[in-house]
């Protein structure tokens, strides 16, 4: 299956967050598909979170993943697999508070809703401290 990536510049309440947005492309109207809030580790958006994103996709889901640190870094920004990106990572995860994270959860769920290829149904995953982010923001729908 064709992907269409692009990503969108959410508005929440601690500035915009960059979310990394990958849909089936099929013909606009003709078929809409689940979405599924894909979280990422405490990188962002690395390789290996693009990659599974693009076969999230390919199978037949609306991807959003958004890149979690936005009130730290700027739009863009994916951290090293070493220890200054690992010891960065860490403590933006201890300086973002639980309702930042669940206030972007909100944001972004409402934005994969109302995504057009969209038909309404949600899930979540994620990796690592995105595991953790994926299970409060199911609890959410």
């Amino acid at each position: 299956m064709i992907v269409h990536t692009e990503f969108r510049d959410l508005d929440t309440p601690t500035g915009p967050m960059r979310t990394h947005v990958y849909a089936p492309a099929s013909p606009i109207g003709s078929r809409r598909y689940p979405g599924l809030l894909l979280y990422p580790e405490i990188y962002q958006q690395t390789g290996p979170i693009v990659r599974l994103s693009m076969q999230f996709a390919g199978h037949g889901y609306v991807v959003m993943a958004p890149e979690i640190y936005h009130e730290h870094e700027p739009p863009g920004t994916v951290l090293g697999y070493d220890k200054v990106g690992t010891d960065k990572g860490n403590a933006y995860k201890e300086k973002t508070t639980l309702s930042t994270f669940d206030n972007d959860a909100a944001v972004v769920i409402r934005a994969l809703a109302a995504h057009p290829a969209c038909s309404g149904r949600i899930g979540t995953v994620g990796f690592c401290l995105g595991g953790h982010l994926a299970f409060r923001a199911a609890l959410r729908r």
